[in-house]
C-alpha cells in the first residue's frame, strides 16, 4: 500500500519525535504492507528565520476570507531556508539516527513539482482591496513523481519540502496539503494522511463530540463551507486527491502516539472515502 504522509510546519515544532519514530516503526516493521512518502511544510520555521533577520512575517487577509502569507524575496529566501534546509535535514538525520534510509529534497529539485507563480495578491487592509507585487507563492500545477519512483523502488523514503519551480524557473513557496495532494495522485497513492494537531474533522468545532469518523466526499463538498481555516484548506487538498486518483483521504492528530499507524489501522482521525 502506497502511502503519502503531509507533515506541517506547526507539528515538526511540536511533536517531531513521535512522528519521526511512527516513520520509522512502520518502514522497519512493516515495509512489506505499507510504502512511505513524506512531504512536508515549514510555517513556523520560515516565521523564526525571519525573525531572526529582523524581518516580522506578513501576513493579509484575503476577499475569499482566508489569511495568506504574503511571500516576497525575504520570505521566499527564510522558505528556502527552512524547506529545503532546516526543516528536511532534521527530518532526513532523526530518520537516519533510526536506521531509516532517508533522502530528502524539494519540489524543485529535479524539477519533481511546478507551479503557477502568483507574482501579486489581491489582499485587504482596511476592507480596502490593494493589490500586492513581488509574490513568491505559486499554485501546483504539475508533479514530475521520476525521482520519487526511482527512490521508493530503491527503499528510501522519499522527504519532499514544499517548494516548487515556476514556469519562470524561480523557486516558489506553495501549499503543503496541496502539494502532498497533488504529489499522492502522481504515485497513484492508496493513502493520503494529512496529520494535524486536532483530532479530524468537526461538525462544530466548538463541540468536542461532534468529530467525524467516516466522511464520503460528497459529503464533505457539502459540509466544506462551514469549516474554518487551516482545516478549510486541508478539506480543499483532499478533493482534489480524489480528482486525482486517491482512493481514500485521513485527516488527523499527529499529536498522539503512533499516529499515522493508528490511522493506517483506521483507530483515529476522519476517514475520507470517494463514495
Amino acid at each position: 500500500m502506497r502511502v503519502v504522509i503531509k507533515v506541517g510546519g506547526a507539528l515538526i515544532a511540536k511533536n517531531f519525535e513521535n512522528v519521526v519514530e511512527d516513520i520509522s516503526n512502520i518502514y522497519l516493521k512493516l515495509s512489506d504492507k505499507y510504502e512511505l512518502v513524506v512531504v512536508h511544510g515549514g510555517g513556523p520555521q520560515i516565521n523564526e528565520i525571519l525573525r531572526s533577520m529582523n524581518k516580522e512575517p506578513k501576513y493579509f487577509k484575503t476577499p475569499s476570507g482566508y489569511t495568506t502569507r504574503y511571500t516576497d524575496q525575504e520570505a521566499i529566501s527564510a522558505a528556502i531556508m527552512s524547506l529545503g534546509g532546516l526543516n528536511n535535514k532534521r527530518l532526513v538525520e532523526a530518520l537516519q539516527k533510526r536506521g531509516v534510509n532517508a533522502f530528502g529534497f524539494t519540489g524543485i529539485d529535479g524539477g519533481t513539482i511546478d507551479a503557477v507563480r502568483k507574482d501579486k495578491i489581491v489582499v485587504l487592509v482596511n476592507n480596502k482591496k490593494l493589490i500586492k507585487r513581488g509574490e513568491y507563492s505559486g499554485k501546483v500545477n504539475s508533479i514530475n513523481p521520476q525521482i520519487i519512483k526511482f527512490l521508493l523502488k530503491n527503499k528510501y523514503i522519499p522527504v519532499i519540502g514544499a517548494l516548487a519551480r515556476s514556469e519562470e524557473g524561480d523557486i516558489v513557496n506553495v501549499d503543503g496539503d496541496r502539494a502532498a495532494s497533488q504529489v499522492a495522485g502522481s504515485l497513484d497513492a492508496d493513502v493520503l494522511i494529512s496529520l494535524t494537531d486536532v483530532e479530524g474533522i468537526y461538525r462544530n468545532f466548538e463541540d468536542k463530540n461532534s468529530m467525524i469518523k467516516s466522511i464520503s466526499r460528497i459529503q464533505l463538498e457539502e459540509l466544506i463551507e462551514r469549516l474554518e481555516g487551516g482545516m478549510k484548506k486541508k478539506a480543499y487538498a483532499a478533493l482534489e486527491s480524489f480528482k486525482n486518483g486517491v482512493k481514500k483521504v485521513i485527516i488527523c492528530s499527529g499529536l498522539i502516539d503512533s499516529p499515522i499507524l493508528n490511522a493506517l489501522e483506521e483507530n483515529g482521525g476522519t476517514s475520507v472515502h470517494d463514495a
